[in-house]
């Protein structure tokens, strides 16, 4: 039996940001309408040297009302927008929509139209080692989700792509597909980034190659097991046995190395609440559809329990233990 060869790239992050303003009238009904825009971030990725998406329509879907389809245009007139999602990292963003009016209250779902080889389009791929590959949403409409439009104050919302569980390779890698699992979107006014510095000296230890496998993952909750804490896998197509009680991480990031005694990781939004962050020297092949038995932490004292409070960054660093000095 075949399986699907599984993409594999340092954890991004894509990022797209609603933005709403309303008013707190409900007695007319244009005070419940709220002005949207939408734009578009990424975060590092170190496997790939593009990742190309393109998209002409925004639908949102609203129980008990007629869909909200928003056209998208390119900067020069195009009838779509074409973004590399590499050049949008951190902070940096494309505005995608600008101040569209819709109606407040919950939406279940966002939807974006993709152009890929299914329409015609060689708008959408990859670009890795082995040069251009098509990349491919099978339905042509990739599902994101739901979220809240409130009726008062200015709302910002992000819509993170962990591609490291959202983009497969097929088996013979003559495309890349795209999936919803990994997609989250956060209410920005409830979130924070979590980030800092781990030692090299950790990055060979316990036989592991130092030049990969260095992650990080964090994980919801305080006073976890270590023992339950498992890599990535996605609980609609894991056919592996998984053991009783393991929890699931929240998400996963590489560490970047450059120079000096240190490297460094990053998550840009985690919701408000408590998680137990953990870094391990020997995730190199953690397939993120598959549960794959990788030891986190390692070494085994490597994980710390963090705090998230919403607008405040949190750092937390793995530092090498030191064994104590004997007297003589």
């Amino acid at each position: 039996m075949k399986h699907s060869k599984l993409f594999y790239l340092t954890p991004v992050v894509a990022s797209m940001m609603l933005v709403a303003c309303g008013g707190s009238d409900t007695t007319d009904p244009t005070k419940n309408m709220a002005k949207v825009s939408f734009s578009v971030s990424d975060a590092p990725v170190d496997s790939a040297q593009k990742v190309v998406i393109a998209f002409d329509q925004i639908e949102l879907v609203k129980s008990g009302q007629d869909n909200i389809v928003l056209d998208v245009s390119g900067p020069n007139g195009e009838s779509y927008r074409q973004l590399d999602l590499m050049q949008y990292q951190g902070t940096d963003s494309a505005m995608i929509i600008t101040d569209q009016p819709i109606p407040t209250g919950t939406y279940d779902n966002l939807i974006l139209h993709i152009l890929d080889e299914s329409t015609g389009s060689d708008l959408s791929y990859v670009v890795d080692d082995n040069g251009q590959i098509p990349l491919k949403q099978p339905s042509q409409k990739l599902q994101l989700g739901g979220f809240t439009v409130g009726q008062d104050s200015v709302q910002s919302f992000t819509i993170e792509f962990d591609l490291r569980q959202s983009l497969v390779e097929n088996s013979n890698g003559a495309r890349y597909n795209l999936k919803p699992h990994g997609v989250k979107i956060l209410n920005n006014a409830a979130v924070a980034a979590v980030y800092g510095n781990v030692d090299i000296n950790l990055f060979g230890a316990n036989g592991c190659n130092a030049d990969t496998g260095n992650f990080v993952y964090v994980y919801p909750g305080h006073s976890l097991d270590s023992s339950k804490l498992a890599d990535n896998y996605d609980p609609d197509t894991n056919t592996a046995t998984l053991p009783e009680g393991i929890i699931e991480p929240y998400a996963s990031t590489g560490v970047t190395w450059d120079s000096g005694n240190y490297g460094s990781y990053s998550f840009g939004y985690l919701p408000t609440g408590d998680y137990t962050v953990a870094f391990t020297c020997s995730a190199e092949n953690d397939e993120p559809s598959q549960y794959d038995g990788i030891v986190i932490p390692n070494p085994t004292e490597q994980l710390h329990e963090i705090s998230v409070v919403a607008g405040q960054d949190v750092q937390q660093d793995f530092n090498a233990v030191v064994a104590p000095t004997t007297a003589q």
